[in-house]
């Protein structure tokens, strides 16, 4: 491993980055109570003895400019990674958000402390996140938030599943009366030095509206809404003479024609999304009942490659498709993203002699329609059309929960919590087919034709014989125990016993201490293992992508479900659920009023990582051999494995400030993050590979890259806002540390780091009448850009800068929102 000593220097800086504060204190989220990572009712952000981040509704409203929760929760937490998509298909739609530099799956969200469902689509065609089913946190709305609680410790023992990084519970408004209604408009207005020109585009507007009512004497009714119209942006280079990535034709001037054109679509996506939102709580005779619900719809449009008007058929003549869209124009594939979700919650709780009781149901559900447009299937000619279904998933899951807590004296410094509680959870997970032409091995494929690509460009379609429909079970159930043992030490102790249908069973434990060796310092620590089932998507999920392979050509690879005969033939095995231990250690100093301070080292290993096995070529298989193998006309395979044991280490440092200042209040809060992943263990390739010709390592350079160097490994935040209840102002500072690219285009390996990047952000902010508020900002405001990409990875001058990079690819985006709060 790398040594640690610059990186914890970095975060005790960072940690002490504040210890000379303004005068005077107000309070501080260092007095809230805190309700994840421990059952107890008196923690508060200090006291707990592992690292939670509580983040107000204000706050993330304020820094949610674009609409997406997660880009506000990355905006003001260093340890949580949001990175950007384009050109991705589904993952255009659904981006993935990382956790302490984990796998996007390895986080478990919360909605008021229950569990929320995952998307239904594996992510196979981005980077970050690649292969992995992870909760689509956009389809939560803001404005619906009001506060976050970001716990940075495994929870396994506690939570189930999935918690491997850590915990995200998002807590819903709770208002009994007033409301506000808001616009928020923005849009980029950049210079990129690719262009040499100034570019406006990415125009957003969101609309958000919500309002309390009083249920009886003390229950409430929050409702809620809103709607997010964002244009697409472009960042693509001009091309520079690269009809090689669809085997063009050099020679034939129907393509030269495009040289220097600005021919790819590279940014953002286009999107009109709402959501509409719920939560109530009031009295049913001596219990009290509750019940929450949040309902999305998002369709997005989304850019793939240029395709060249001109291909090589398989006799090596020039042809054009009668059915081409564009027809000597060329033609750039689009695709149309379809996102539904619904999630409701229903329950009861109240106290039973000394026991507080909670049962509920939550269902929630996941739906993902891909379409195609502006594309054709060669091998169908004129016959083939130019919009098609290419598939449809859809993921349900429904938990019964009870769970039972009280406290008893045990003659210890204060009485023991004891909670205990069981789960029941149903998932299911259901593939369609797309439309016939979407797939289809047209009469032109023939080799004894003209040898054209079957299936439409930028798919294929899912097949009938692919479609999946996949169900499990799953039985929890947990026990734990907290208390202060004497005054000055806090201990918490959990087990958990999970047993999957499809999966076996795994049984987790966690212990965790504070002790406060001296007033205002204490030591914290934990120790746990956890685990993650495999999400059904992976386990049932069949795609087609497109890479780019030898001399920069782009080449079909299928992903096979790892039950298919194909993959099983090749070397597949059952899935295994993902087995983790975490070891945590830190310190947190309280040294005057309003001022707080950690620092905490954590160490995560994983054993059977799931991920992507390395795309075998299949270059050297006769067609006998491909038909024998069904792997139709494919050029390369991958499937999902347990391939991998990974470790990561690392080190995370926060300070939080509130005071008063200039006759109003000052928010500082200065964060630092830093991780290393290190592969452990790959296993041997399966020999049925050898046995059949293909060649490779099971694990290979690029899905290395996405393990270990993909992401950031390190970041830091500064976040200062200050209000008098009339004017206020915010300054934001957010430093993204260095990533890296490798490409293997068969045998040819080019690979870039992209340095460091710094970006500011601010707003100026008045409320008049004190009803209505304005705002104006800017993200970015310097407007800087990453590193563009070298010639061997840009796609001939197209793909100048790589999506990769956390700063985005936008630029500057400027904003002005209007709040009228009643």
């Amino acid at each position: 491993m790398k040594p640690i000593t610059q990186p914890l220097l970095g975060a005790l800086l960072a940690a002490t980055a504040l210890t000379a504060p303004p005068a005077l204190a107000a309070e501080t989220d260092s007095d809230l109570i805190i309700v994840t990572g421990t059952r107890s009712r008196d923690r508060t952000v200090t006291e707990s003895p592992v690292p939670v981040d509580v983040l107000d509704g204000a706050t993330i409203s304020q820094s949610g400019t674009t609409g997406e929760l997660a880009q506000a929760i990355q905006n003001l937490t260093p340890s949580f990674n949001f990175p950007r998509q384009s050109n991705s298909g589904a993952g255009d739609a659904v981006r993935a958000a990382q956790l302490r530099g984990l796998s996007p799956d390895q986080t478990l969200v919360l909605v008021n402390g229950k569990r929320y469902h995952s998307t239904s689509v594996p992510n196979l065609d981005t980077k970050i996140g690649r292969g992995t089913t992870p909760v689509d946190f956009n389809t939560l709305p803001i404005n619906a938030v009001t506060r976050i609680e970001v716990l940075r410790d495994a929870a396994g023992a506690q939570y189930g599943s999935d918690a491997i990084a850590g915990v995200v519970n998002v807590g819903l408004d709770r208002s009994d009366s007033g409301g506000s209604f808001g616009v928020t408009y923005g849009l980029n207005v950049t210079n990129p030095d690719v262009l040499d020109q100034r570019l406006t585009d990415g125009q957003t507007v969101v609309i958000d509206g919500k309002a309390g009512f009083k249920l009886g004497n003390d229950g409430f009714l929050s409702v809620g809404g809103d709607y997010l119209f964002q244009e697409g942006t472009n960042r693509a280079g001009r091309d520079q003479g690269g009809q090689f990535l669809t085997n063009g034709s050099y020679s034939d001037p129907r393509n030269d024609r495009f040289f220097g054109e600005r021919l790819f679509k590279v940014g953002d996506p286009a999107v009109n999304s709402g959501h509409a939102w719920y939560n109530t709580e009031f009295a049913l005779g001596s219990a009290r009942a509750y019940s929450f619900g949040v309902a999305h719809l998002r369709n997005v449009s989304g850019a793939n490659f240029f395709r060249w008007p001109v291909i090589v058929d398989g006799n090596g003549n020039n042809y054009v498709s009668p059915a081409q869209p564009g027809g000597l124009n060329g033609f750039r594939p689009e695709s149309r993203i379809r996102n539904r979700d619904l999630s409701l919650t229903a329950g009861v709780k109240g106290d039973a002699g000394a026991w507080r009781l909670d049962g509920s149901v939550t269902w929630g559900a996941n739906s993902i329609t891909q379409r195609l447009r502006n594309t054709v299937n060669y091998s169908l000619g004129a016959a083939s059309p130019n919009d098609v279904l290419l598939a449809k998933t859809r993921f349900d899951q429904i938990s019964a929960n009870l769970d039972a807590a009280r406290e008893f004296d045990a003659g210890l410094a204060s009485p023991v919590t004891f909670a205990i509680g069981a789960e029941l959870r149903h998932e299911r997970w259901r593939s369609s087919p797309g439309d016939e032409a979407s797939y289809a091995v047209g009469p032109l494929a023939d080799p004894d034709s003209l040898g054209l690509q079957p299936g439409v460009q930028a798919g294929p379609g899912l097949t009938p014989e692919d479609a999946r429909r996949l169900d499990r079970q799953v039985y929890a159930a947990y026990a734990e125990l907290s208390a202060e043992v004497v005054e000055t030490l806090y201990v918490d102790a959990a087990g958990r016993f999970e047993h999957y249908s499809d999966a076996g069973s795994a049984v987790a434990g966690k212990a965790a201490a504070r002790w406060e060796f001296t007033p205002g310092l204490a030591l914290r620590g934990s120790i746990s293992n956890s685990f993650r089932a495999p999400a059904l998507a992976q386990l049932g999920a069949s795609s087609t992508s497109l890479n780019f392979g030898e001399g920069g050509s782009l080449r079909r690879v299928a992903t096979l479900p790892v039950d298919s005969p194909a993959a099983r033939a090749l070397g597949a095995a059952d899935l295994d659920p993902e087995r983790a231990f975490n070891l945590s250690a830190g310190i947190t100093a309280a040294p005057m009023a309003g001022l707080r301070l950690s620092v905490d080292l954590f160490r995560i290993r994983v054993n059977n990582r799931i991920t992507l096995s390395e795309r075998f070529d299949l270059g050297d298989l006769t067609p006998q051999q491909r038909t024998a193998l069904g792997l139709g006309s494919f050029d390369a395979i991958n499937f999902f494995t347990n391939a991998v044991d990974l470790e990561t280490r690392g080190v995370e440092a926060v300070a939080a400030y509130t005071g008063q200042l200039g006759g109003g209040t000052l928010n500082v809060n200065a964060g630092y993050s830093y991780f290393d992943n290190k592969i452990l263990r790959v296993d041997a390739p399966p020999p049925q590979l050898a046995a059949n010709g293909i060649p490779g390592a099971l694990i290979g350079l690029e899905e290395r890259n996405t393990l270990t160097t993909a992401a950031p490994n390190n970041r830091f935040v500064f976040n200062a806002d200050w209000t008098n209840g009339t004017f206020g102002g915010l300054v934001r500072v957010n430093r993204y540390g260095s990533t890296t690219r490798q490409f293997d285009f068969g045998g040819f390996t080019p690979r870039q780091t992209f340095g460091a990047e710094w970006q500011l952000d601010l707003e100026l902010s008045a409320t008049i009448a004190k009803s209505l508020n304005v705002a104006i900002g800017a993200n970015n405001l310097f407007d800087n850009y990453p590193d563009r990409s070298i010639d061997d990875i840009n796609g001939a001058g197209n793909l100048a800068y790589d999506i990769l990079s956390p700063i985005g690819i936008n630029g500057r985006y400027v904003y002005g929102r209007v709040r009228v709060n009643f």
